[in-house]
Order: C-alpha cells, then structure tokens, then sequence
C-alpha cells in the first residue's frame, strides 16, 4: 500500500491507494499551524493507523508548498509548523521506514502524466493557480528538478511589460520572495483580489469576484480582464521558451472550463512569431491529484526526483 500526504495552508489531506493505484481511504484535518508536535502527532497517528487497517507498512509520500534548503530542511513558509523543520527524516526516524517529499505542484503533475491530463506527453508543464502559483515540468516521465526540489518556480517570473503599457497605472505588487511584480501576485487567487480592490472593489475572495464577473459587475469586470491577460502572457512566455507537449492548470481556479476558452484567444497574442499554443487542459484527477501524486512518489521512489 501507498500512502498520500497533501500538507496545504489551511489543511492536511492523507490517502491510501493500492498496487493498482486505486484510492482506499481518505482523511482531511485542518493544518496545525504553529505546533510541529500537532504536525508530527497527526500523520503519526494517520500512518500507524493504517498500518493496523490494511495490514502493511506503507510507503509514504509527501507533498508540501515549498522547497528543502540545503541541509533537507523544509522551507514552507504557509505553513509555520514545519517551516525550517527536517520533516522526511523525522518521520523516517519515527515510523522506521522511508519517507519521500516533493513540492506539492511536482506531485499534482505527476499525478497528472499518470492516467491524467498530460499522459503520454513527452515534456508537460503544470501551473497550479490557487493561494500562490505553482509550476512543474516534467520531461520523458520524469520531473524536471533540482536537489532542494526548487525547480519551476514559475510564478516568481517577472510579468511581461507591455501589460504595464496596456494595463496602465497597474501596481507592482510585493511578492513573498522579497521580488516586486511577480507573476504569483496577480494570477493567484490572492492575486485576482488584488485586482479587483485596484479596479476599485471591496475586500473579497477569489469565487466571489468570479460570482461578480458573471453577473456583469464592471469592477469584477475589469479584474477579470486584467487578470486573464496577465495569465495569458506568462503562460505564452513559458510555452515560447519550453515548447511544452501540454499545460495543466491546476487549484481552484484551475478548475473552471471558461478559464480555458477565455486563455485560448488570449495567450496567441502574447506568443512569438511563428509559434503555435500548445493544448492547455484542466486536471483529470482535480483536488485528489496533489494526494494521488504524494502517494505516486512512494510508489516511483526509483526515479531521480524521488
């Protein structure tokens, strides 16, 4: 048996899958933010009890929003529990038994290239757009990455200027990695916020802005404008420079089928002569893919990414 870990900001997902990838249970628990105790406690407990339940030692995977510095160490910033904790080799020691990490966008991919959105595809490339902005790459089955787990940050790029010339008087907003005008503080959904308060709306979530644009609210309106060009102009940046098979968008916004007709006349603008879009497809396996993908890391823990 394989066991799944998806450590999100507000909350834990753990899964148990088969030999034949077939999910057996399920558990959600709100993230303990301070106590790294509470953390350890809880997947502790989780482990230990399927254990009894199926009757094995499952492999565990883990999927976390961050990278691991230099000394294994986890940097996760949206969750303080385990910020600058060695959280893989704790459990190792605790459950006696290996334990393999990866940042949470690399496992939402790779859930993805196996029976998802990007099978078969020789070079996949993944945004995930929910809280911050994610990126994966994956070439020939394996993710593209380096030691600290660090690669594809792609929504710490720059924004194209000539949004700056289009979208006149847009802010460059201060961005968490000390940078200002990085692509995670509009695309987002902290971001499309952001938008919507600089189009002159009130204080309110990603969803309900989306809610506002439907009804044909001009603030939500003009958020939603801006927002998609600044999203259409990252993603042609990345399809010119990677020459990706297929994008797989994922997270919340990831999720709704006007987004993608929305980017398809969108993103042709902001490509280089000559180059073509390449398929840009939601996820096939939705939330359940960052837990699908920490399991499949177990599972795969031969190949160089694991």
């Amino acid at each position: 048996m394989f066991y799944g870990v998806d450590v999100g900001g507000s909350k834990i997902a753990f899964a148990v899958f088969d030999e034949q990838g077939h999910e057996c249970e399920r558990r959600v628990h709100p993230t303990p933010q301070a106590s790294y105790g509470a953390f350890m406690a809880l997947l502790t407990e989780w482990v230990n009890a399927a254990d009894i339940r199926w009757q094995t030692t499952g492999s565990i995977g883990i999927g976390f929003p961050g990278v691991l510095d230099d000394n294994g160490l986890m940097l996760a910033p949206n969750v303080p529990a385990i910020h600058g904790r060695d959280l893989k080799g704790d459990l190792q020691q605790q459950l006696k038994r290996p334990v393999y990490a990866d940042n949470d966008a690399n496992c939402f991919l790779l859930s993805e290239y196996r029976q998802g959105a990007a099978d078969g595809a020789e070079l996949a490339l993944a945004l995930t757009l929910g809280t911050g902005v994610g990126g994966a790459l994956l070439h020939k089955g394996q993710l593209v990455n380096s030691r600290r787990g660090g690669s594809a940050e792609f929504g710490h790029g720059g924004i194209n200027a000539t949004l700056l010339e289009r979208h006149r008087g847009l802010p460059l907003f201060p961005c968490g990695c000390g940078l200002r005008g990085c692509l995670e503080t509009y695309v987002s959904g902290t971001g499309l916020a952001r938008l919507y308060r600089h189009a002159g709306g009130a204080a309110l979530s990603g969803p309900a802005i989306i809610d506002a644009w439907q009804r044909g609210e001009q603030e939500a309106t003009d958020a939603l404008s801006c927002y998609l060009d600044i999203l259409a102009a990252g993603l042609g940046a990345l399809m010119t420079q990677l020459d990706p098979d297929v994008v797989v968008l994922g997270g919340g916004l990831g999720e709704y089928a006007w987004l993608y007709r929305e980017l398809a006349h969108r993103v042709p603008e902001y490509l280089m002569t000559g180059v073509t879009p390449v398929p840009m497809r939601p996820p096939v396996f939705g939330g359940s893919g960052g837990v699908r993908g920490a399991a499949l890391l177990a599972r795969c823990a031969a190949l160089p990414f694991s």
